[in-house]
């Protein structure tokens, strides 16, 4: 079922809301985040910048529904990310997680770190909200392939190093997210 059409003052209120949600997220958790071990930064060093690594933190945890997803099933969008199911989310430099934190996933959620560290709160969910509606899914919003193709070329041959920050700024010079 193709999404509904919203005006862009819809689109500019929802993105207000996800930034709003995403700092209130970040907030929640980050008084019970800790540092990402120390065995995990010596694996990712050669794939993120050290300012992300040290900064980032993580915590155990599920995050909450977002309170407009009740207007957005009102709207006729049923197919919105669940963000309470995923496995990992990150807040800005909060890596919120429900299962233990596996290298794969945290490489995943660092991504999104490095989106956060160079579009900023407002920019990231400016994207990810246009993302989700002009695509029509979570698996095909841009900032979220990326994510997932640099996790899975990192999958396929960790020892094989690549800035994850590069590709990042290229694709956003490119306005590919």
């Amino acid at each position: 079922m193709p999404l509904p059409r919203l005006s862009s003052k819809q689109v500019s209120q929802l993105t207000d809301q996800v930034a709003i949600y995403i700092a209130d997220q970040r907030s929640h958790f980050l008084g019970k985040a800790k540092p990402i071990r120390s065995d995990q930064r010596i694996i990712l060093r050669a794939f993120f910048p050290q300012d992300v690594l040290c900064t980032a933190t993580v915590a155990r945890g599920r995050a909450s529904e977002p309170p407009f997803y009740s207007q957005l099933r009102a709207m006729g969008i049923r197919n919105a990310p669940a963000f309470s199911d995923l496995a990992g989310i990150t807040f800005e430099d909060v890596i919120v997680h429900v299962a233990p934190l596996r290298t794969s996933l945290l490489f995943h959620e660092l991504v999104h770190a490095v989106q956060y560290k160079h579009l900023g709160r407002e920019r990231f969910a400016e994207r990810y909200v246009r993302g989700f509606l002009t695509r029509g899914s979570y698996e095909e919003i841009p900032l979220e392939k990326q994510a997932y193709e640099l996790e899975d070329k990192f999958v396929r041959d960790p020892s094989t190093a690549f800035s994850v920050e590069a590709d990042v700024v290229a694709r956003i010079r490119r306005n590919q997210f």
